[in-house]
């Protein structure tokens, strides 16, 4: 798997990757502790764990929000991911939000609201949390003959049916934001992340309201029955075998430096998002490797014609070749691309299935903006955390909330 530190860097939570991208990012590894994370959640699903793997929800928030003590100054900020920008965006009074975020009016004024409200939380340290809403996103909308509180905080719809002391909590509420990591450290620089931040840690506040991503399936809903449970640990088992006929040393070859552009793995991704994009779901394995060379040349091709220097021109050509080249050196090197993606898909089922189990514990209903009217979706997802390995991957049904995501119109800026 991606090593954490790829992707959170410093240890600061900037992205999460797909479980069944792990394979793409770190190779023969990653499969395996894709594997184990899966055999993890199964056995946390089924009460018969040990403390190592915490599961969460993944909640449709934006944008992050990350608030606290600078413990180098000892003053309350809030700040965006930006707060892990080589030069840090901090903000500690209304004039910092202007001078860093004021080309983005919706963010800017969210901040404000966080900036002037969340100091009654009493946060000890640092947490990092997704804005829910501010008290101008609460709609009162009537859906299926059901009437609702609504807001819309990135692509997901979520609904409170108004007669629940939820509802009237939101509605009295200035802002409200869910929680989903906390950080540690003497400098912002040295930050470490942990990712089970509980809310009862939090002073009460009538002006916020704060909930945290716990997954708790008090109902019993989730937990496999035995025939599901047989399944699944047979598709796992498959997936292990599978894995265990991949060339090791081509793999090696293939995938690496996932964060680098001009590499297979980093292209790889772009590829799957691409697809995901487009709705078409997964490509079977007789034409995975032609539709990936097929892509990464449409992608590099516009690259390459719009360089004006032939320094630049033969720089990407460079790249492109040399992926390509890669992959049809010997039949090895094709055929372990095309069962990788094979893998990919299959590992990426089994993940969805366990999604669809997750997702029948009772939460907020959630929709999806279709024209003049909504649809019934699920939650975003899941977060799985392994805090044996220090390692984080999401849980989420790609095809249907990624493409949305994708596709949806972001208003609260950057």
């Amino acid at each position: 798997m991606i090593k954490f530190k790829t992707y959170l860097a410093e240890e600061k939570l900037t992205h999460l990757t797909h479980l069944e991208d792990a394979i793409f990012n770190d190779g023969y590894a990653g499969g395996v502790e894709a594997l184990k994370i899966l055999r993890g959640v199964i056995k946390t699903l089924q009460g018969n764990t040990k403390k190592g793997l915490n599961i969460t929800s993944k909640v449709d928030g934006a944008p992050s929000i990350i608030a606290g003590t600078n413990p180098e100054t000892g003053k309350f900020f809030v700040a965006t991911k930006a707060l892990f920008n080589k030069t840090p965006k901090i903000n500690y009074t209304p004039a910092d939000i202007d001078a860093n975020h004021g080309h983005a009016a919706a963010l800017a004024d969210k901040m404000k609201i966080a900036l002037k409200y969340f100091p009654q939380l009493g946060i000890k340290g640092i947490w990092q949390g997704d804005f829910m809403f501010i008290d101008s996103d609460i709609k009162k909308e009537t859906i299926d003959g059901d009437k609702y509180i609504t807001f819309t905080p990135n692509t997901i719809t979520y609904a409170v049916p108004v007669d629940q002391p939820l509802a009237k909590q939101m509605q009295s509420a200035k802002v409200g934001v869910i929680w989903h990591t906390s950080y540690t450290g003497k400098t912002i620089a040295d930050l470490s992340a942990v990712f089970n931040v509980n809310t009862n840690q939090l002073k009460k506040s009538k002006d916020v309201w704060a909930g945290d991503v716990n997954f708790q399936d008090v109902s019993g809903t989730a937990t496999l029955t035995a025939d599901e449970l047989k399944s699944v640990n047979k598709d796992i088992e498959d997936a292990e075998a599978d894995l265990k006929k991949l060339n090791k040393n081509a793999m090696k070859v293939l995938f690496h430096n996932a964060d680098k552009e001009g590499t297979i793995s980093f292209n790889l991704n772009i590829y799957i998002n691409s697809l995901t994009r487009d709705g078409k779901g997964f490509v079977n394995k007789q034409k995975a490797v032609g539709g990936f060379i097929d892509f990464i040349r449409k992608r590099y091709q516009p690259k390459i014609d719009k360089l004006k220097s032939a320094k630049g021109k033969a720089k990407q050509q460079a790249e492109l070749d040399a992926m390509i080249k890669t992959i049809n050196s010997d039949r090895k090197m094709g055929a372990t691309l095309a069962y990788t993606i094979e893998w990919h898909n299959s590992v990426a089922n089994i993940k969805l299935a366990i999604i669809k189990k997750m997702e029948q514990v009772s939460t907020l209903p959630a929709f999806i903006k279709k024209g003049s009217g909504y649809e019934v979706t699920g939650p975003e997802g899941f977060v799985a955390v392994d805090h044996l390995t220090n390692q984080a991957v999401k849980f989420v049904n790609r095809l249907e909330f990624s493409r949305n995501n994708f596709n949806a119109i972001k208003d609260w800026g950057k």
